[in-house]
């Protein structure tokens, strides 16, 4: 785990987890601080799209759980990815 976020909207920790490649731990917290809580940051749809200095967040359908348990996902153009959130 890299630590944690808390979105503004409910206030609640969230945790921030390399899933995949190499992340810096600095760069997925500050990407995660910036698609949660920065409003210039223009979020689209119910997944929640929007690139965050080139990564593409999103919620994602994640096998085995509903979409409402589902993390939020980051990825870069090299595939390396980070969720927040469990």
């Amino acid at each position: 785990m890299c630590g944690t976020v808390v979105p503004h909207a409910t206030g609640a920790v969230q945790p921030v987890i390399v899933l995949t490649g190499s992340v810096e731990c600095a760069t997925a917290l500050a990407i995660s601080e910036r698609y949660l809580n920065d409003t210039s940051v223009v979020i689209e749809g119910q997944g929640r799209f929007a690139t965050v200095e080139g990564w593409r967040c999103n919620w994602p359908y994640v096998d085995g759980r509903s979409h409402a348990e589902s993390y939020l996902q980051c990825t870069d153009s090299a595939q390396n990815s980070f969720k927040i959130g469990d």
